[in-house]
C-alpha cells in the first residue's frame, strides 16, 4: 500500500492531498492542534502554509512559525518531494542561511534530487559563494 522508500511526512502529505476539501483550512488547523505526532504536524503545517486558498492569515502564521522552528525537517520534506517553488518561498522569506543551504545541498545530493541540487548550487553561488581552497605548502 505505501511506498517504503517514502518518509512518513511524504505519505501523510499525499493522504492530505487526496482528502482535500473546500473547508480545508479549518480542518488542517484543527488537525494540527489536535495531534502530538510530529510527522503529522509537519505534513499539516506544510500543506496549510503553502495552500493558496482556504487558510486564514492567522492560521498561516501559526503554520509558518512552526515550520520556521523546524526548518531542517521542513526542508528535508520539501527536498524529498522535489517541491522547488516551496523551497524558493522559504528562501525568499529569509529562512535559509549559508549553513542550512550547505546541509540541504548535501541532503539533495544524497537523495538524488537533481533539480533541487542545481537550485541550491545556484543559490549558494549567488548568495554565499564557495570558499577557495588553499593548497599552499
Amino acid at each position: 500500500m505505501w511506498d517504503s522508500s517514502q518518509s512518513d511526512v511524504a505519505r501523510i502529505s499525499q493522504a492530505l492531498e487526496r482528502n482535500a476539501s473546500g473547508q480545508e483550512g479549518d480542518k488542517l488547523y484543527k488537525k494540527f492542534n489536535g495531534t502530538t505526532q510530529e510527522p503529522v504536524r509537519l505534513a499539516v503545517a506544510l500543506r496549510g502554509f503553502f495552500l493558496a486558498d482556504g487558510v486564514t492569515e492567522s492560521q498561516r502564521e501559526v503554520f509558518g512559525a512552526y515550520l520556521k522552528r523546524r526548518i531542517r525537517p521542513t526542508a528535508e520534506a520539501l527536498i524529498e518531494a522535489e517541491a522547488l517553488p516551496q523551497l524558493q518561498q522559504l528562501e525568499a522569506l529569509g529562512w535559509l542561511d549559508a549553513a542550512l543551504v550547505d546541509a540541504f545541498l548535501q541532503s539533495a545530493i544524497r537523495q538524488r534530487k537533481t533539480s533541487v541540487t542545481v537550485w541550491l548550487l545556484q543559490l549558494k553561488t549567488q548568495k554565499y559563494g564557495f570558499r577557495d581552497r588553499d593548497f599552499t605548502l
